[in-house]
């Protein structure tokens, strides 16, 4: 990959340590351009890739808050960063007279002596010179991001910023069936991106419950069924895809452990676990030995499944024993009680 590469740069969710990452390589991956990850610096993800508009794949993700693309980069000093913007190409960027913002982050307490504060309207001032467009931080056509990491600072636009509401709006509470064991829809989309299903793929949520991975899988495309053993969650789960203007190709009730479904291409899961979710007078451990061999039996070769489980359920051995292998894992912490093992298996 050479230096002409386009450049892009993302800033990933600070709330995982490795599934924000995770995510968006497996984005990438799905969409087979070739790609580099340059470098990292907390929520920072640098990237060198042909044939990728960052907005589309942070649009994807749960745990993506920004992507843009690469101006350039700089030593955190004053000198340095107006030298590299003013010997920037910004024409075919930015317009004379067109309304631009610079909003400056500082990502893990990095270098004190940059204020952010002072930096913003100093590059504000150095880009309307240099361009003869105009500041305009209510309504701006063009939105720059600076970002002082450890040791460099970062100048990128931005083509992409996470709506607040957007996700908020789909929080368990906020939907007209809500159950407390459904999971937050940032984990969940994430889960249905790790299984890197590919476009209109048949994507299945075997405990689908109240429909929280079920909506996120629809909203991203996939020709979605969702399997509940009870009758209450897919009416629940009905109420909730409806509310979202989204329609699954098909919400069955049966048992994860007989599934009457012949052949699906992806699955992302979280099998009931806990005081709020009913495991139909059984163990969570022997859900898993009941459901994984289904699992394995009518997913397509190559396909994967993503599957969340408390720690100490043994998922992963019982897995291998069904006849997946792993192909990454992941930890998340709930509350005292409770952590999560976050798997993504492969069907070799």
């Amino acid at each position: 990959m050479d230096l002409d590469t386009p450049r892009r740069f993302f800033v990933v969710s600070g709330e995982h340590p490795t599934l924000p990452l995770a995510e968006l390589r497996a984005i990438l991956t799905l969409h087979r351009p070739e790609f580099r990850i340059t470098g990292t610096a907390y929520k920072l993800v640098k990237l060198q890739a042909d044939r990728v508009r960052p907005e589309e794949v942070a649009w994807r993700a749960g745990l993506t808050e920004e992507a843009g693309i690469e101006i350039f980069e700089s030593s955190p000093e004053e000198e340095d960063i107006a030298r590299m913007l003013m010997s920037s190409r910004l024409d075919n960027i930015l317009s004379p007279n067109e309304g631009f913002s610079v909003r400056v982050a500082r990502f893990g307490g990095a270098s004190r002596t940059l204020s952010r504060t002072k930096l913003e309207p100093f590059l504000g001032g150095l880009l309307a010179k240099k361009t003869k467009g105009r500041v305009n931080l209510h309504a701006p056509t063009k939105r720059f991001r600076g970002i002082i990491t450890g040791k460099e600072f970062y100048f990128g636009l931005q083509t992409y910023r996470r709506a607040q509401a957007s996700i908020a709006n789909r929080r368990p509470r906020k939907r007209p069936a809500f159950h407390p064991s459904t999971m937050v829809p940032k984990l969940a989309r994430c889960m249905v991106n790790l299984s890197q299903a590919t476009p209109g793929a048949v994507f299945m949520d075997p405990f689908c419950g109240v429909g929280g991975i079920t909506l996120e899988a629809c909203l991203l495309g996939y020709q979605v069924l969702g399997l509940d053993a009870l009758q209450r969650m897919l009416r629940g789960a009905r109420r909730n895809l409806a509310h979202f203007d989204v329609s699954p190709l098909g919400l069955i009730r049966g048992d994860a452990r007989k599934i009457p479904v012949n052949r699906v291409e992806a699955i992302a899961t979280d099998p009931p676990y806990g005081t709020g979710a009913s495991t139909l007078k059984s163990t969570t451990r022997q859900i898993l030995h009941d459901f994984l061999p289904q699992a394995r039996e009518i997913l397509s070769q190559g396909a994967r499944i993503v599957i969340a489980s408390p720690v100490g359920t043994d998922c992963l051995g019982i897995a291998e024993e069904s006849g997946f292998e792993l192909l990454d894992r992941h930890f998340v912490y709930v509350h005292r009680s409770l952590t999560r093992e976050i798997l993504v298996l492969g069907a070799p």
